[in-house]
């Protein structure tokens, strides 16, 4: 049966899609009367630092999104039934409970094939909370063009963590609490020459080493963004914010963006209209930023036909068939695989340690309580207790992959371990557009290539001799120390929600023969003056850890070449 969440999404889309045919029947909508140098859509990982760099040069900037506030700080009404000023958002130890959540049901995007989150912050109010900086490779290995090796983006790097640091200790008080998984692991990998570090001191420390998770934690409060980034854009006159409206696409004539079409709450449309010489930048995420691409009648000629013959649907006009941009949108879309794994404590002594249960997160304790309210305790960490890394050499050929393991215990005796193929694999998928307008997989990313899945198998296999070696604390839920590799790869898998590619950058113009690119260097969508993508869809292939850290450092980048394409204009 499916779950109150999945219902209520599916019930979301239904109603948004019967708006789409109730408004816009009487011709085009009307443009506003106000006009912005710069309108960014979507106000998530990267549309904030983009539109908070913009703002600082004193252009006009229109920041839009379309769901509602977030955090307390931000007019957030969800909150917990313990602390009135805190949202279910805020509370960092709800960073892997929000699906059990009623109240953070309307977070989620009704359109897409995957969570995320269409709310202020999008994502980086509603994930792990993991801050994950990215290793030099994603950059230098990774399919970045000249201009975006490490090198380069490093300047941006600095400047994010400056303002955004993330933490190992997120508790105030320095304790870590709730540590049964911590311990368990670490005396399973330590005999096998697992080396602890800390994440923040070197990223490119990432084969066989582990570590207390890095948490985008600030005065035990979820950080991100929406509090380090967006309030100094709020403190400007020339920055405007404007919630509930959901931008439908680009409005364009030939390779000029002229304005954007946006959607409000009630179902109305308006044509929100550039300044001259203004710049639209996209910024709604992997999975959604190809659907605006689309409604502009830019991607793969078979997704624009299903817009062009769903119009009576969907309301959303594509320009002329000649002045369509034939461009792979969405054909190279990546994602961690996400395999949860139980595994049972066989240590007599570690069995006696405690592991706070998703009921004692959602109902807290006094004390647990009173320590959140002085920035401490196990509510001001993330629901991780230990983050592993391995990298793995495939023997036929060289290829290194990576693999990232994020582990928390929810029941004394047990370790919940979720284990993800990152950077270096090689599987891609395709994300269309269905007629109703939501976003779907043509094509799944996951485990499409014989060295993924060889890969996943050999760190399966090296779990396996760990838990039949003589130190062993652990053994597999199915199948004990008989336990093998199948039994592993039957738990399944699922998305880790680290989506990236779908419109990536590159200087191999994707509409030439053989070219994968969307945008270019400076982030421009090929074949038109003014339109920008500016979030996890450019990054070109997968990065080593989770994708928070790695986004916002792009955005920061990326904003400077934009600016930067200003000066050169300058006589």
């Amino acid at each position: 049966m499916p779950s109150i969440s999945v219902l209520l999404r599916s019930c979301l889309s239904a109603l948004q899609f019967v708006s789409f045919r109730a408004h816009g029947v009487n011709g085009a909508p009307a443009p506003s009367e106000a006009s912005y140098d710069y309108i960014v859509a979507g106000a998530g990982a990267a549309g904030i630092v983009v539109a908070q760099r913009l703002a600082d040069t004193g252009a006009s900037v229109l920041l839009l999104e379309r769901g509602g506030p977030s955090l307390f700080a931000t007019g957030g009404a969800a909150t917990v039934p313990w602390n009135a000023s805190v949202t279910v958002y805020d509370v960092p130890g709800y960073s892997h409970q929000l699906n059990a959540i009623a109240a953070a049901d309307a977070a989620w995007c009704p359109d897409t094939p995957s969570l995320a989150g269409c709310l202020l912050g999008g994502g980086s109010v509603v994930n792990g909370l993991q801050w994950v900086q990215p290793a030099t490779w994603d950059f230098d290995d990774g399919g970045f063009p000249a201009g975006w090796a490490w090198a380069d983006v490093a300047p941006a790097a600095a400047r994010l963590y400056a303002r955004n640091p993330g933490t190992a200790r997120p508790s105030a008080d320095g304790v870590y609490y709730d540590q049964a998984a911590y311990q368990t692991l670490a005396r399973q990998l330590a005999p096998h020459g697992w080396r602890e570090v800390d994440p923040l001191v070197d990223p490119d420390d990432k084969n066989m080493t582990y570590n207390h998770p890095a948490d985008n934690v600030l005065n035990g409060l979820r950080s991100g963004p929406v509090r380090t980034y967006l309030p100094l854009a709020e403190a400007k006159d020339n920055f405007k914010l404007q919630l509930n409206t959901k931008v439908i696409r680009a409005v364009r004539t030939n390779a000029t963006i002229t304005g954007v079409e946006v959607e409000d709450a009630s179902g109305s449309r308006q044509i929100i209209q550039l300044a001259q010489g203004g710049k639209v930048i996209l910024s709604a995420g992997a999975m959604s930023t190809p659907r605006l691409l689309f409604n502009s009648g830019i991607g793969p000629a078979e997704q624009l036909r299903v817009v062009q013959q769903s119009r009576n649907l969907t309301n959303v006009t594509l320009p002329d068939e000649s002045q369509w941009i034939n461009l792979p949108v969405g054909k190279n879309i990546q994602d961690h695989p996400l395999f949860r794994l139980v595994w049972n404590v066989t240590d007599p002594d570690l069995r006696k340690l405690t592991s706070l249960s998703t009921a004692q997160f959602l109902n807290p304790s006094a004390e647990n309580i009173n320590l959140f309210a002085q920035g401490s305790g196990p509510l001001s960490q993330s629901s991780l207790r230990l983050n592993l890394w391995q990298k793995l050499v495939d023997p036929a050929d060289g290829s290194v992959r990576y693999i990232e393991s994020m582990n928390f215990a929810r029941a004394n005796g047990t370790v919940l371990m979720g284990a993800s193929l990152t950077r270096g694999a090689t599987s891609h998928g395709e994300l269309g557009i269905r007629p109703n307008g939501t976003t779907y997989f043509v094509k799944d990313p996951w485990f499409q290539t014989a060295g993924d899945r060889a890969a996943m198998s050999a760190f399966f296999e090296e779990l396996l001799d760990y838990a039949r070696g003589p130190d062993s604390v652990l053994t597999f839920s199915k199948g004990g120390r008989d336990a093998t590799v199948a039994d592993l790869w039957a738990a399944g898998f699922d998305s880790a929600r680290h989506f990236v590619g779908s419109a990536r950058i590159g200087v191999d113009d994707g509409r030439v023969a053989g070219g994968l690119a969307i945008v270019d260097v400076d982030t421009r969508v090929y074949g038109t003056d003014n339109l920008f993508v500016v979030d996890a869809s450019v990054i070109p292939s997968l990065p080593t850890g989770n994708s928070m850290a790695i986004t916002m450092v792009v955005a920061e980048h990326a904003v400077e070449r934009i600016l930067a394409l200003n000066k050169t204009k300058q006589p």
